[in-house]
């Protein structure tokens, strides 16, 4: 196997492997003689070398990304190319382009020849949006990893193949990768890069947890990706920060729409929607029994299942009968005593589906001590529900919005069988998404929204986590208010965000003389709270105040300030929040004066340069003749390695110098000359790079003893992990041949990581290469 390092500022960074002799591979013979060209060819030439050049520090592939340069997307990348950390947390707003700061990250990596294999975890439903990311915007050829592609390539692999290993970018589901079997396939490979998406839905004490958390234990470079990094469970916020933790900080990113002067003019709507005289009677039933409730209980369980049953109540009377429904099952004679059976994740071996929109099933707290008390309310309360299901008042009030507004409209709700409800409810051509949809399912839906082919879109929250409407939508209506103002963020998000271009309107409806009113006033204050950096409170005590509050009015008023978030500084990791506004604003602008340069002509000429001798071209304009006079311009390209012989920089030098009117007439007489001034320029070139050779090798040390150190904790991690006690059985050796493998494993991932840190050991100062003259221009 032969492998290429790419040369040159267009090339800096790029690999490519040839397998002989099944490639040909035919060496070029660079000619030094200079090589007349056309005046246009030239500045194509030049157009394309001064796109490519990079100061110390910058980024080197973002100006090829098919992206908006906006300063605070290229601060994660300028932050880990300069050695300040390898573990990041971007947890800026809904809608600022987390996905695209993670590309950036990866890409500038792989310039680097430091993310070789990248890991993507996400939900499943945002796999196919990842694949599309990546390919479109940065050119990445990445692999949707879920049971059926396994499948497929374990088919054709020898036996006992991992197939894991033949993915070098894989975006894979959380669900997926958290099961034993794929846990330990995945784990046993190595990843330069672990990405975690909707990084909050990785709780402390779950397999998702435990799994993420052991795959970016072994990665060099961990990315976490959330809007909403603190729900208010400051157990659960110090979690986040420790996944692939080893004693290192975590850089933190998190900026506002405000901060970054990108919001849209939203508009919010609040209709008040009279319920029927049937729902009315519901909803006073439901409040009778939530009395009868409080009598016996002041549980957190209690409440807990009170405000299960008020939500369903706002979101529509089929949500609340089929939970009131179900709660009688369980009552009925034949299930007294019965033992509640385990549920096995048999239908979901591709972790493809999502549960939070289906509703609980565990009530208990609702129990009565006078059983025949408990089903004569819940009896009465289920007819009300089934009365007013036949005609819901919010129902009807969403036909009535969906008649005036002649716009694409995405409507969400928080549960399944509410989507269910409503999709019959209107009797129009819709697009459906919930957590129950498989992958080509909610494919085919969004796919129906966004070409047009349906106008409205049906959602809940778990099935629209993520997703970009803005090209489509700017319309969201919101069938009942979430409890969480995060998740209200959330809906909203998916149009108002980057690229939105026009005013953003917001529908909530709210059930007038219910709840549901006091459900908005205290969002309203949390959400003017929420200004600090990360808001607090546990969230169970939190959705057990809401429910007091919205349930029996009682509990603190919501315009009340809260307890301040936990001190920063007393979480037990180091957490660094990073501001390098300037800086990215001035990449931006160089980025955006590259990008004006850079043509596909240009790209031609550099690379038919790359391969000849020094250009020269005589200029055809009367003013550079003017201004150039007896002098001609050079230009130099001065290149730096590390210790490896790797490329690191690649800058330009111009420069000029005199010459007579004779040589300048005569082409054996130019040539000669510039023969002999060639070593003077290469020389003065080489002094003129002085001061960058210094910042390059400063920023390079920082960057590998960054990497060096990260690495160096995950081989003490992994050792310590390889000396775990076992009990040896008396009559088999089953445990001693597990350890042995469990060792041999162990054995092999550090030896891969010493392998890394070997690579990526300077071995060095950073020196320079010989300069090379590219351009020159004759008056």
């Amino acid at each position: 196997m032969l492998t290429l390092a790419g040369t040159g500022a267009m090339n800096l960074g790029r690999r490519q492997c040839f397998l002989l002799p099944f490639d040909t591979v035919l060496p070029v013979d660079r000619s030094r003689a200079l090589r007349r060209v056309r005046p246009r060819r030239w500045r194509r030439a030049c157009r394309a070398l001064l796109a490519g050049w990079s100061p110390p520090g910058g980024l080197r592939a973002a100006r090829a990304a098919h992206i908006d340069l906006l300063p605070h997307q290229l601060e994660p990348a300028l932050a880990v190319v300069r050695g300040l950390g390898t573990r990041l947390l971007l947890a800026d707003d809904v809608g600022l382009g987390k996905t695209i700061q993670a590309g950036l990250v990866i890409t500038e990596l792989q310039a680097r020849g430091m993310a070789d294999r990248v890991l993507i975890a996400t939900p499943a439903g945002l796999r196919d949006q990842w694949l599309a990311e990546l390919q479109e915007r940065f050119g990445i050829d990445a692999t949707i990893a879920d049971s059926r592609e396994m499948r497929r390539r374990t088919a054709t692999l020898p036996a006992g193949f991992n197939p894991w290993i033949t993915v070098r970018c894989a975006v894979t589901s959380v669900d997926y990768v958290k099961r034993p079997e794929i846990l330990h396939s995945v784990r046993s490979c190595r990843w330069d890069v672990v990405v975690v998406d909707e990084a909050h839905g990785v709780g402390p004490d779950s397999d998702r947890y435990a799994a993420i958390s052991a795959l970016a234990a072994r990665a060099p470079y961990v990315l976490l990706l959330t809007a909403t990094p603190h729900n208010g469970d400051s157990r659960a916020f110090r979690s986040l920060g420790d996944i692939g933790a080893h004693r290192d900080p975590l850089l933190v990113f998190r900026r506002t729409k405000a901060d970054v002067h990108l919001g849209t003019v939203r508009h919010i709507h609040k209709l008040q929607i009279r319920p029927s005289s049937h729902e009315a009677r519901m909803h006073a039933l439901l409040g009778a029994f939530s009395t009868a409730v409080r009598s016996e209980h002041d549980s957190a369980d209690a409440w807990l299942a009170l405000s299960v049953l008020h939500k369903r109540a706002f979101s529509s009377a089929r949500s609340l009968e089929l939970t009131v429904a179900r709660r009688l099952a369980t009552l009925a004679p034949e299930h007294a005593g019965a033992g509640r059976q385990l549920a096995f994740e048999l239908t979901d071996g591709g972790g493809e589906l999502d549960g939070r929109d289906e509703p609980p099933d565990d009530l208990a707290g609702l129990a009565l001590a006078d059983g025949r008390r408990e089903r004569r309310l819940l009896q009465a309360l289920l007819e009300a529900a089934r009365v007013s299901s036949g005609r819901e008042s919010k129902i009807a009030a969403i036909r009535r919005l969906l008649a005036r507004i002649a716009e694409p409209v995405v409507v969400f709700t928080e549960f399944r069988d509410t989507l269910r409800h409503l999709r019959s409810g209107l009797a129009l051509p819709v697009a459906i998404l919930h957590g129950g949809l498989s992958r080509p399912e909610r494919a085919a839906a969004l796919d129906d929204f966004v070409n047009g082919r349906r106008r409205i879109l049906l959602a809940t929250d778990a099935a629209g986590e993520g997703l970009n409407l803005h090209q489509r939508c700017r319309t969201v209506i919101n069938l009942e208010l979430p409890w969480n103002p995060m998740r209200l963020e959330q809906r909203i998000g998916r149009v108002d965000r980057i690229g939105q271009r026009r005013s953003v309107h917001v529908f909530h409806l709210i059930g007038r003389g219910t709840g549901e009113g006091r459900v908005l006033e205290r969002l309203k204050a949390r959400i003017a709270r929420a200004r600090t950096d990360i808001p607090a409170a546990d969230p169970i005590q939190d959705e057990c105040a809401t429910a007091r509050f919205v349930i029996d009015r009682e509990g603190e008023d919501p315009t009340a300030s809260e307890p301040e978030a936990e001190a920063v500084a007393n979480i037990p990791y180091a957490r660094v929040t990073i501001d390098l506004g300037s800086d990215a604003r001035q990449e931006a602008s160089r980025l955006a004066g590259a990008r004006l340069l850079w043509c596909q002509a240009a790209e031609n000429a550099l690379a038919a340069l790359e391969t000849t001798g020094p250009w020269i071209a005589m200029t055809r304009l009367r003013t550079t003749r003017l201004r150039l006079r007896q002098r001609i311009v050079a230009i130099v390209r001065v290149e730096h390695e590390d210790g490896r012989g790797r490329l690191v920089d690649s800058t330009l030098v111009p420069m000029t110098f005199a010459i007579s009117d004779r040589a300048l007439r005569r082409q054996r007489g130019l040539n000669a000359i510039l023969d002999v001034a060639a070593t003077i320029l290469l020389s003065r070139a080489a002094e003129a790079t002085q001061e960058r050779r210094r910042e390059i090798a400063r920023l390079a040390a920082e960057f590998t003893s960054t990497y060096l150190a990260r690495e160096r904790r995950i081989a003490e991690a992994t050792l310590v992990d390889a000396g775990n006690l076992i009990q040896p059985g008396l009559f088999d050796r089953r445990a001693e041949r597990a350890r042995a493998i469990a060792r041999a494993a162990i054995d092999e991932a550090v030896n891969d990581i010493d392998g890394r840190i070997d690579i990526g050991d300077p071995g060095g100062i950073v020196s320079q290469r010989p300069a090379r003259l590219l351009l020159v221009l004759v008056p």
